[in-house]
């Protein structure tokens, strides 16, 4: 298995640098189209391979799920910090302002992602979530 860091750049052999796909990928990421009705997530992938789920399904306040993620390529998957696997791993494509992650699952459902900036009044009003099953009707997504 082929583990990718967040921090590399490539060299284009011209003296400049372009964002590789880790480093496009390692930011916080703002829900713009989901498969799920009436979902609001907020996910933030940092350098050291955890992340930090903020996902609010219908009314009330974002739920707060974190753990660990790998890339392998572009095939995303993950763990909760209680052991939970993610519900499906995930292909990841990308531009510099958008993330798109499809559910590598017989769903095949295409979430989509912009680059923003987690709100501090959804990290400040959050629930905090330690283990990712107790909430069977608040699942998280991934």
């Amino acid at each position: 298995m082929l583990l990718v860091s967040c921090g590399e750049k490539e060299n284009t052999g011209s003296g400049s640098t372009e964002s590789t796909f880790e480093e496009k990928f390692c930011k916080e990421w703002h829900s713009c189209d989901l498969a799920m009705e009436n979902a609001d997530i907020y996910i933030n992938f940092s350098e050291d391979r955890t992340f930090e789920l903020y996902q609010k399904i219908g009314e009330g306040t974002h739920r707060l799920y974190r753990g660990t993620w790998n890339l392998t390529g572009n095939i995303l998957s993950g763990k909760y910090n209680d052991g939970e696997d993610w519900a499906a791993s995930y292909e990841v494509t990308m531009s510099d302002k958008f993330m798109v992650m499809t559910s590598k699952n017989d769903a095949a459902e295409e979430n989509i992602f912009e680059d923003c900036a987690i709100p501090d009044e959804v990290r400040n009003t959050c629930k905090v979530v330690v283990r990712s099953s107790d909430h069977t009707d608040f699942r998280p997504v991934l």
